[in-house]
């Protein structure tokens, strides 16, 4: 659990947010939530936000230096949502948040097709298992998904696991083997609600995905683009050297941060209505 206060105080590292971004504590379905805008903001779309934090950690604020310049970049609102965290409320408890909240969006009146849905790490996983959610019952899925290193094999069955152990500049092989037994005690990693991997993607919107070259969780991009590509979804791939799991937060500091983002935003305005 030393990931929660390390996640916690980085927020307190953050560069201010620019004077032009308004940030709205507000909730969507029951869940808290951080509304990001900036200026001329399109208030009929809407981008569901979920952060990463391996399930047990992170916040809305924690990513705000990805989520506002996400919101200025594409021009809509971003909704950042403060799911339920493990230990304390296991799976499902995230998912079914991230569930309430993309309902929430739909009763606003925002359209489905107006609707983009992403995240990292475990935020991005639980982006693709929000879709395999919302086929089960019979949703519309959103426009399109953007997932930022996500974690789509609970198995851990990826040959980069182990391959890209040493050169993972941020997780070692101890710390992917404690996420389990917290997010999901007793479970079945194989479960497509906690390994998306392993789900039908028959059907998925258009999809990001960028991931760097060392991380351990490269194979968890690559095999589920190639799963959905073989289904017949647009899946974009797009693999970075020389960065960390989920450099998009470090834009601040980091040009390649910077660049990602820009591909982000033009991969969400192309799916958007115009």
């Amino acid at each position: 659990m030393l990931l929660r206060p390390i996640m916690d105080g980085m927020v307190g590292m953050q560069p201010p947010l620019p004077a032009d971004i308004t940030v709205e504590q507000t909730s969507l379905g029951g869940v808290p939530t951080e509304r990001l805008s900036a200026p001329g903001s399109k208030t009929g779309a809407a981008f569901l936000y979920i952060h990463g934090g391996g399930w047990v950690a992170g916040s809305p604020a924690t990513h705000r230096p990805l989520t506002w310049r996400l919101t200025k970049q594409i021009g809509i609102p971003v909704y950042a949502i403060d799911y339920r965290l493990a230990p304390e409320h296991p799976y499902p408890a995230g998912l079914d948040d991230c569930v309430a909240a993309y309902r929430a969006l739909l009763d606003q009146g925002i359209p489905a097709s107006a609707i983009i849905v992403g995240g990292d790490s475990a935020g991005g996983n639980l982006t693709l298992a929000l879709a395999l959610r919302l086929k089960a019952e019979g949703l519309t899925l959103p426009a399109a998904l953007v997932c930022l290193s996500p974690a789509t094999d609970l198995t851990a069955s990826g040959n980069s696991i182990t391959a890209n152990a040493k050169a993972d500049a941020m997780f070692i092989p101890a710390m992917m083997e404690t996420t389990g037994p917290r997010y999901f005690p007793g479970g079945d990693a194989s479960d497509p609600f906690l390994s998306p991997l392993f789900g039908d993607v028959t059907g998925f919107p258009p999809t990001l995905f960028q991931v760097g070259a060392t991380e351990m969780l490269l194979d968890d991009s690559t095999r589920m683009a190639d799963k959905m590509k073989t289904a017949g979804v647009a899946a974009t791939l797009d693999v970075w050297p020389k960065v960390w799991h989920v450099w998009q937060l470090t834009a601040d500091r980091l040009p390649e941060g910077e660049q990602a983002i820009v591909k982000i935003a033009a991969f969400v305005k192309s799916h958007l209505p115009q």
